[in-house]
């Protein structure tokens, strides 16, 4: 027969002894005792000693005696936040002259300005808008003098077609151009 050594007698016996021990552990009860109710543990309830009955009081919001003020302009607040703004664009201008030379540009411009002032009341406003700009443009060999400044091509044809009575050589020419919304 084998001799066991009394360290694996004395580790088997530690083992079985914590198996097979209660299941309990300290400051709980036994089985025949219910496990406390957590909402005991916290005291009794407050509805128990409660009288108040709100259902006697009418229930309505405050009124409000605080004006709303802001400063936000009236534009914005109306959807035309984009109104009065420069913007450049790819557009259109009606050309009335051409030539090599930058001085009869120049002196073309001058008489196309005069021929404006005196004729600008008579101008479709819907077309020409209040500040219509009359420039020469280089693009070589040539000085171009043009009118307006348009962002849709229906327009431009409208202007051109007032603009033509007095330059009948005019037509729409495509450019970049600074238009206000």
């Amino acid at each position: 027969m084998r001799r066991r050594s009394p360290l694996a007698i004395l580790a088997l016996a530690v083992i079985v002894c914590a198996c097979s021990g209660s299941s309990r552990t300290a400051g709980q009860s036994g089985p025949s005792e219910s496990a406390p109710d957590p909402a005991e543990e916290a005291g009794p309830s407050v509805a128990e000693y409660e009288t108040f009955d709100p259902s006697a009081y009418e229930a309505r919001a405050p009124e409000r005696t605080v004006e709303l003020v802001h400063q936000v302009p009236d534009r914005l607040m109306q959807g035309r936040a984009d109104e009065g703004i420069r913007r450049t664009v790819e557009g259109f201008r009606i050309q009335v002259f051409s030539a090599r030379d930058q001085q009869a540009a120049q002196e073309f411009r001058e008489q196309v300005r005069q021929w404006w002032a005196s004729s600008k009341d008579d101008a479709p406003a819907s077309a020409f808008g209040t500040d219509t700009p009359i420039v020469v443009e280089y693009s070589q060999p040539y000085y171009r003098v043009r009118i307006g400044a348009f962002a849709e091509r229906e327009v431009a044809e409208q202007a051109l077609t007032f603009v033509s009575e007095n330059y009948p050589n005019a037509f729409i020419s495509r450019g970049t151009v600074t238009v206000m919304r």
